[in-house]
């Protein structure tokens, strides 16, 4: 584990393996502890960088507006701390809204790019999703906010089949030794609502993966339709019985997906 001085603040990461670099952009939220379900498993094969953002775990939380193009700007602070010229590029839900941006604003850091579960941009429903959830976050105890925001990101059956997942899930959350603080929620909550690259997608020239999962009712497939759509070549997968975070129900589907991906760029 390490610390980055990056942009004006301290941005912590990890590493993991070694090999071509993999870099590991997480969600909302979330730190370098979610990816539990894949760190060990890509770092046998790749140089694994996964890193805190912005506002999250124990990086630092400036209560100044963020946005996915800011973010974009740390992680690749990030890459220049480590002397790395170029990484395989992997984001998650928001983390995907902040790959684009590396991808976009810096496209000879990036060898291929994996955008899961997130979208180009956020339309009237998503922005006011973000912000009903902020009036909702302010007014519930840490566990509350959990148990509600568990309903978002796995799907039914998950819940039906498998209860005693989603609930080691919320209990690891609840038991993170840095929570998501109020202040990096909001600030978050800033760049998804104002995220928007649709309009610069068709300039990428990365090979690039869309995946979504059909019953992801946080960030649905139309968003990942509408994203594949503008990226040149881009390939789309569909996930069958998850939710929005299907890394963590289906991680065998997801990190054999991603491998494939990135063995058929390994030149790039």
């Amino acid at each position: 584990m390490g610390k980055a001085r990056v942009n004006g603040i301290e941005i912590n990461y990890v590493e993991a393996g070694s090999g071509d670099p993999l870099l590991l952009i997480m969600g909302f939220g979330g730190d370098h502890l979610a990816w539990a379900f894949q760190t060990s498993v890509f770092a046998q094969s790749y140089r694994v960088i996964a890193f805190d953002n912005r506002g999250a775990g124990q990086s630092d939380v400036p209560d100044v507006p963020y946005s996915a193009r800011m973010m974009a700007d740390d992680a690749v602070g990030l890459l220049d701390h480590l002397k790395i010229e170029r990484a395989h590029v992997l984001g998650v839900s928001m983390g995907g809204m902040i790959a684009q941006e590396v991808a976009l604003n810096h496209p000879r850091r990036v060898r291929s790019l994996q955008l899961h579960c997130t979208m180009a941009r956020a339309d009237r429903y998503m922005q006011a999703l973000i912000e009903n959830w902020g009036v909702v976050r302010r007014k519930v105890t840490a566990e509350e906010w959990m148990r509600i925001v568990a309903l978002w990101l796995f799907s039914p059956t998950t819940y039906v089949e498998r209860p005693e997942f989603v609930e080691a899930i919320i209990q690891t959350g609840i038991a993170n030794p840095h929570p998501f603080t109020l202040t990096g929620f909001l600030r978050q909550g800033d760049a998804v609502r104002t995220h928007d690259t649709l309009d610069r997608l068709g300039k990428l020239a990365v090979p690039t993966l869309v995946s979504v999962a059909d019953d992801d009712i946080l960030v649905p497939a139309r968003f990942s339709r509408e994203l594949a759509g503008a990226v040149p070549g881009a390939a789309l997968k569909t996930i069958d019985g998850a939710g929005h975070c299907y890394f963590w129900e289906r991680p065998d589907i997801f990190n054999s997906m991603c491998l494939e991906f990135l063995a058929r760029h390994a030149k790039v």
